[in-house]
């Protein structure tokens, strides 16, 4: 299953950017991510290790991940392994401008097992539902950026 989410922030990339990567700052926009922990840590990022807990449904759901691609303020795509499926999740960030980013998450989900058997009915609910927790991530993650760059500029202005 595919899905693509396009997102304007009135933020500069290496703003915007940060926000993708970094542990602390993940758990504030990634929904039910409860813990982020680096595993292995390279130089030019591609290759780092990390692993990810999620409470879904009162349960934690452990997956690993790798950084595959990484382009600073401008791409990171990772690779992450669970219990019932994995992801592909691409990072795609475009400066429309010096304080405009357009950000784009590209994600493939795979199914693993009998939980492959469930995967029309999935997409069939994920596009039925009124909730969609990629928009809404996307949206806090806007927010988030917005006002981390407003601040800045205000702290600036002040000095």
């Amino acid at each position: 299953m595919k899905t693509s989410k396009t997102t304007l922030i009135e933020a500069p990339a290496n703003i915007v950017f940060p926000w993708l990567e970094d542990d602390e700052r993940l758990a504030q926009w990634i929904p039910n991510l409860i813990e982020d922990t680096t595993l292995t840590k390279t130089p030019e990022k591609t290759g780092s290790t990390f692993r990810q807990v999620f409470l879904e449904r009162g349960k934690k759901m452990e997956m690993t991940g790798e950084i595959t691609a990484y382009t600073e303020n401008e791409r990171m795509r990772v690779f992450m392994t669970g219990d019932m499926f994995n992801l592909d999740v691409d990072y795609i960030l475009m400066a429309l401008s010096p304080t405009r980013t357009e950000v784009t998450q590209d994600t493939e989900i795979k199914m693993k097992g009998a939980a492959k058997l469930f995967t029309p009915l999935m997409w069939l609910m994920s596009k039925l539902s009124k909730n969609d927790p990629q928009a809404e991530a996307h949206n806090k993650l806007k927010v988030l950026a917005e006002e981390e760059y407003r601040k800045r500029i205000e702290t600036a202005e002040n000095n």
